[in-house]
């Protein structure tokens, strides 16, 4: 596997990941922040909930049951 391929992988990878590390990190920020950082963590936490599509986490998890 050449580089350009791997960099390939790396970046759908990333792209598949994004969302749970942010919710990662803002629940983390949301358990240790305080004051304007932890409304901060909050927001985020929200925005990047919206953007997860929870059809597709559905059906994954349909998949794994049945």
């Amino acid at each position: 596997m050449n580089l350009r391929s791997l960099m390939v992988w790396c970046r759908y990878g990333r792209r598949r990941v994004y969302p749970w590390l942010v919710l990662t990190v803002a629940g983390w920020q949301l358990l240790v922040e305080c004051g304007q950082a932890r409304d901060r963590a909050a927001i985020r936490w929200m925005a990047t909930l919206v953007k997860i599509d929870s059809v597709k986490l559905t059906e994954f998890f349909n998949d794994l049951l049945w």
